[in-house]
């Protein structure tokens, strides 16, 4: 865990995200967003470097630990971007919600390339004194731009940023999208769901984005022991820094238990995208996608 540790605080210093990261591949999808302003929306660059991760976490492993792995990864990382396609992908995702929110009257404004990481991952590993630093260093950013309100688009960076309260002084509103979008459209298919952890145990958002599918028409696939709130099982994403394979064994028996519902997956999560994917005979959409 230490070794853990060393890296994520290095990269964190470094490059102001948990991998060395060009930052130019975070912002490229926004283009006519203010800078900054009271509402931002906040990606933490999640569904644009997630797919690069796989290839990240296989670099560490081959370099045997962590611990000095960053200087590899450095150069490594400049030369490694996410696919043009998942590129393009993740820039609609995020460009369908801000069009979403526009409808709703909502225009956010965005950090652009001083956009700062929400540190879910140190909070997720256990490294809750490093989180409460990272965080501090967040809210002092957020305030000095004066940000009121943030808008989350991933479950795990809503999750870091609504708990920050319980480590440091912050007065910053965090909703989801979700909280905030409507449907539009009419969606004439079956799918099956993946639901996100953290969506929908911990943060009260399972009902929401179920109803947002049931209004656009979608007819959901569900066994209570595969899709059940208290059943269903994580699709092994968040441990894959710590242990690839038991993260890809996790994988691998999800998608099949999914798989025995439908050959159409919907997932609102990109860790989950990108840790089911390869295993799921399908197709796979973010709900983003799909109802936007």
């Amino acid at each position: 865990m230490e070794s853990l540790r060393s890296f994520l605080k290095q990269s964190l210093d470094k490059y102001g995200m948990p991998f060395p990261v060009d930052k130019r591949v975070c912002s490229g999808w926004a283009r006519d967003l203010p800078h900054g302003g009271e509402t931002i929306i906040f990606t933490s660059c999640m569904y644009q470097i997630e797919p690069v991760v796989p290839t990240l976490s296989k670099f560490s492993s081959m370099a045997g630990a962590l611990t000095g792995a960053l200087k590899g990864l450095s150069s490594f990382a400049k030369l490694v971007k996410p696919p043009k396609e998942e590129m393009e992908r993740a820039y609609t995702i995020l460009n369908n919600i801000v069009n979403a929110l526009r409808r709703r009257g909502i225009n956010p404004g965005y950090l652009y390339e001083d956009e700062p990481y929400s540190g879910a991952l140190l909070l997720e590993s256990g490294l809750l004194e490093d989180f409460a630093d990272h965080a501090r260093k967040v809210a002092s950013m957020l305030k000095e731009r004066g940000v009121k309100r943030v808008i989350t688009v991933d479950p795990h960076t809503h999750n870091a940023l609504t708990r920050y309260g319980e480590f440091i002084p912050f007065d910053v509103e965090v909703v989801n999208y979700l909280q905030l979008v409507d449907v539009d459209r009419k969606i004439d298919g079956e799918f099956t769901i993946h639901d996100s952890c953290l969506y929908s145990r911990f943060l009260n958002l399972r009902d929401r984005y179920r109803e947002l599918m049931s209004k656009s028409g979608i007819k959901l696939n569900e066994d209570f022991l595969v899709t059940g709130r208290e059943t269903s099982t994580c699709c092994g994403g968040p441990i894959a820094l710590i242990n690839r394979d038991l993260s890809e064994s996790i994988a691998e028996k999800r998608a099949q238990d999914l798989n025995r519902l439908s050959n159409k997956l919907l997932v609102m999560c990109p860790i989950c995208y990108v840790t089911l994917s390869p295993h799921f005979k399908g197709e796979v959409k973010d709900l983003a996608e799909v109802i936007l």
